[in-house]
């Protein structure tokens, strides 16, 4: 159900998500039987495959009702080999699954291979209950696609994780990072240096059975331990890691505090801390994080001088890759692969390290140049609040010059007009000479994030599956899969078939927050067309983004910390508004004569002016309340033939705090259209 209790979804008989590599369509269906299947397993059989099975088969019986009677369904599964107890990145994830209209056969290589399978077959599954006959060949583009959630600036429960996870296997990510240390908490309950755990934090048993609730799903889990900047918390516990002294902090930003890159005492801490890891998380990956260091600490202290000059590191940037060097040298003992954000690159980075591409295109480029293989996390900051379509168009492996473009477009997008000199701030991360030269590494994949400065328990449902799916397909589907309203379609339809799963419910997420926050149901058609504002705008503040503008940022002046409560109306709100996109497409018919559009579009107007009269408006949205009832009134002149002052619409467009009235960059373009 939508924010607004319209059940508005396209149910499309073909909601599949990520779209399968190869499908071939046939007449015909096959009926269920209240969701039951007699599964024969013709050749490998595991504890794992017959609990994929019922978990999955499980969802389907959760839509009985709307299923026909009749005898169970034949699943047919092939599966040539059992997995290794943990997945690992390279696995052959390839099935082939055929409906016919007397059974289901579904063959894989692999258990991997199986379970994505199995999971497409819950996706076919049509409202009135039938599998339409149908044989998908499939395999992924990319072998790591990837969540990573900031478990650090907020606690998110063991719990939420694994509902996380069960959602992930819907679409097929095999990725989930954690990333578990920050200025603000370190959430890991170290055994040899238990002063380092913030409150609330995650035992070892915890998170090792987060992993194995992974694996049966196909998921590997990724530790981050962020270092040496983003270390606050670290350094609060043993200041003795530090040349500086500091306290534990609530703040956000970049914090000054580092680890001592010249103490051995900090890298034996860290062997340590990566044994511990080695313990819980069986991956051959293990992130060490790397971005943002800030280079007050090393620059002030002679000592550090000391060691540079004796060791002929020319600069702060020399430094930190000595670190690393160090740093990747103890993952390498444990058999292990380092990760680091794109900061860690630099010539002296040995090989073998994967780099995680998060400032554009061309510091991809330079890491593939350089001969290190790269995941891609720029163009899916699912904490920026972007619509998905924006997600949708960046892809990994494009050319550096056609993602360039995307990032610029964005800065004169309607839709971001009010941070796009914010957004421009960060061409400074495009460094010159970048472009050119062959590359000597590969894209392996890529990974969306979800920073958690604005993002608790409560939100994350709203805030990850109102867009992940989507760059799910991105990571999985072939390049060629583009469409953007085939795309909306069939992301609108699997949102549906995830809630009748009794998964996640995304809209009655969003509604419960809303509802939370003191909003009523009569508010609903005006909160419902509602986005949080864009980028770090919301994050930052005004005053804040002004002042980095200036190059003045004074980071004590941001509006939110760790402690501030999330639970006001824009924390209900999803990023993008589902009905905004619905009246836009309104309007684009209404552009081309269709009166029945033009008679809807109408009654709309008129209900929006009907708001802005009631008394029982809550404060936060009066302003809003005010500028429909503006944007209403142009909506009807227009419709009347009159001529209206654009200025209204300007107005409109603008933030109204934190909230963007999301159907005026639409409506924009029809009611300013050189015609009208």
């Amino acid at each position: 159900m939508s924010p607004c209790g319209e059940d508005w979804f396209p149910m499309t008989e073909q909601g599949l998500l990520p779209y399968p590599s190869q499908v071939e369509w046939h007449t015909g269906s096959l009926a269920l039987s209240r969701g039951l299947f007699v599964v024969n397993y013709l050749a490998a059989r595991s504890e794992r495959l017959e609990s994929a099975v019922e978990r999955i088969t499980g969802q389907v019986r959760r839509r009985a009702t709307a299923m026909n009677d009749g005898q169970p369904v034949t699943l047919e599964i092939d599966c040539g080999e059992p997995g290794q107890e943990w997945p690992s990145l390279g696995e052959d994830e390839s099935y082939r699954l055929e409906v016919t209209d007397e059974l289901v056969n579904l063959r894989a290589a692999t258990e991997w291979g199986v379970l994505h399978g199995l999971n497409t077959l819950a996706q076919l599954v049509t409202p009135t209950g039938n599998l339409p006959t149908v044989l998908v060949e499939d395999t992924p583009r990319f072998p790591w696609r990837g969540l990573m959630i900031d478990v650090a600036r907020h606690f998110i429960g063991i719990g939420v994780l694994r509902r996380t996870l069960d959602v992930m296997a819907c679409y097929k990510l095999n990725v989930l990072h954690l990333h578990l240390t920050d200025d603000q908490a370190f959430r890991l309950r170290s055994r040899t240096f238990p002063r380092l755990a913030s409150e609330p934090s995650y035992t070892s048993a915890e998170l090792a059975g987060l992993v194995g609730y992974a694996a049966a799903r196909g998921i590997r889990v990724i530790p981050e331990l962020d270092m040496p900047g983003h270390s606050t918390s670290w350094l609060a516990a043993y200041p003795e890691w530090g040349n500086e002294r500091t306290e534990a902090t609530r703040r956000y930003g970049v914090h000054p505090g580092c680890l001592d890159p010249t103490s051995e005492t900090v890298y034996e801490a860290i062997a340590a801390l990566l044994g511990e890891l080695d313990e819980i998380f069986p991956d051959r990956y293990v992130h060490i994080g790397g971005d943002e260091v800030h280079p007050a600490w090393w620059s002030g202290s002679e000592s550090i001088r000391a060691f540079m000059r004796a060791n002929g590191l020319a600069d702060v940037v020399a430094l930190q890759a000595h670190f690393n060097a160090r740093v990747t040298g103890l993952v390498n003992d444990l058999g292990k692969v380092a990760v680091g954000w794109d900061e860690i690159l630099h010539p002296d980075l040995t090989g073998g390290v994967l780099v995680q591409s998060w400032r554009g295109a061309t510091a991809r480029d330079r890491v593939l140049r350089q001969g290190h293989d790269c995941l891609v996390s720029a163009g899916y900051y699912l904490d920026l609040c972007f619509p998905a379509d924006v997600h949708y168009r960046f892809d990994p492996e494009a050319d550096e010059k056609a993602l360039i473009e995307l990032e610029d477009a964005l800065t004169v997008d309607p839709r971001f007009e009010h941070v796009g000199a914010g957004m421009r701030w960060t061409d400074h991360w495009r460094q010159k000479g970048s472009s050119g030269g062959s590359s000597r590494g590969s894209v392996i994949g890529g990974e969306a994030c979800l920073w958690s400065e604005l993002v608790d328990e409560s939100v994350l449902d709203a805030r990850l599956w109102s867009r992940l799916p989507v760059v799910a397909e991105r990571f999985w589907s072939p390049a060629a899969q583009r469409d953007i309203e085939d795309l909306y379609r069939r992301f609108t339809a699997s949102l549906e078939s995830l809630r009748a799963s009794g998964l996640v419910d995304v809209f009655e997420s969003s509604r419960a927050l809303l509802a939370r926050a003191g909003v009523t149901d009569v508010w609903m058609p005006l909160v419902s067309l509602l986005e949080p504002v864009k980028w770090y705008g919301r994050l930052l503040g005004e005053k804040v983004l002004s002042e980095r503008l200036r190059g003045t940022e004074m980071p004590q002046s941001r509006p939110y910390d760790a402690d501030t409560p999330l639970d006001r109306i824009v924390d209900g709100l999803l990023p993008e508004s589902f009905i905004a996109r619905e009246v836009n497409e309104l309007s684009e018919r209404v552009a081309d004569g269709d009166e029945e559009a033009m008679s809807v579009l109408g009654d709309l107007a008129r209900s929006w002016m009907l708001l802005s009269a009631r008394p029982d408006c809550p404060e936060e949205l009066a302003p809003l309340a005010e500028s429909l009832a503006e944007v209403a009134g142009i909506v009807l002149d227009v419709l009347q033939g009159k001529t209206i002052d654009e200025s209204v619409l300007q107005r409109a467009g603008r933030p109204h705090g934190e909230y963007l009235l999301a159907i005026v960059p639409g409506l924009s373009r029809w009611l300013t259209a050189p015609d009208q």
